[in-house]
């Protein structure tokens, strides 16, 4: 008998960076490609690393905001957030640049402005100053100071 193949099993960073590059030609021919190819993926990768995930649905957001689709980017953006600990833990040593390079939080900011959620937008501002992520979301959320 033949020795069975074994499937191949990529590492969480290998995942990511096919997640990255596929998002990167995709996104060449706009945000709805962009979108559609997010779409494929979580459809097609039933077992994707939730660190990977967060990073998708930050991918997600972007191009949702890019494409006005508000209520969506909301959504995208709960997803994103909700797996920053496992992009943490799959990431230790690289977790502070990648979390620098989401956009989620200033997407979350202006979907939840554009929304009329202007509490929700200050709640994402102050999560984004205890994560330290750059003195704008302290200007961010001074401006929203009104909405308390």
């Amino acid at each position: 008998m033949a020795k069975r193949n074994e499937p191949v099993r990529k590492s969480v960073k290998d995942t990511l960076e096919d997640l990255l590059a596929g998002h990167r030609e995709a996104a060449f021919s706009g945000p709805e490609s962009a979108l559609k190819y997010l779409r494929r993926t979580f459809e097609s990768q039933a077992s994707l690393p939730n660190a990977v995930k967060g990073v998708a649905y930050d991918l997600m957001a972007e191009a949702q905001a890019q494409c006005g689709q508000w209520e969506a980017c909301v959504e995208s953006v709960g997803q994103a957030l909700g797996y920053l600990v496992d992009l943490e833990a799959a990431f230790p040593h690289e977790y502070r640049r990648l979390l620098e390079g989401m956009t989620c939080f200033e997407r979350g900011i202006q979907a939840q402005s554009e929304l009329g959620d202007f509490h929700a937008a200050l709640e994402l501002c102050e999560r984004a100053i205890t994560l330290d992520l750059g003195a704008h979301y302290g200007a961010k959320r001074d401006s929203l100071e009104w909405a308390r």
